[in-house]
């Protein structure tokens, strides 16, 4: 009879270790997974990463294009008065200014 008794608790002892083992492991794949220094953490900073480039990229090539209109300013007087009638609406003192008003389309 102690035989018996011996193999009834021997699969309930496998059985508490398998839900033990299988907590643990779900434990540490949720760490892992899903942490301050998780995997779903570092591929969202990786994607602000790339947005964060791709913005940096953009902005140097307007910082770079600001800087020809500035030295063609600096340089380049006809340009000057190009920009400052097209933007300021400008003009030489025996120009007359005209205004061009659009008309909304009405539907």
């Amino acid at each position: 009879m102690a035989r018996s008794a011996r193999k009834k608790r021997a699969p309930a002892k496998k059985m508490h270790a398998w839900v033990v083992l299988s907590c643990v492991i779900v434990f540490l794949s949720y760490l892992y997974l899903s942490g301050d220094y998780g995997l779903i953490q570092h591929w969202k900073l990786h994607q602000q990463r790339s947005a964060l480039e791709r913005e940096l990229e953009a902005l140097q090539l307007e910082q770079d294009s600001l800087r020809v209109v500035l030295r063609k300013l600096e340089t380049d007087s006809s340009f000057m008065a190009k920009i400052a009638r097209e933007k300021f609406n400008m003009g030489l003192p025996d120009e007359e200014i005209l205004r061009v008003i659009q008309k909304k389309d009405e539907k």
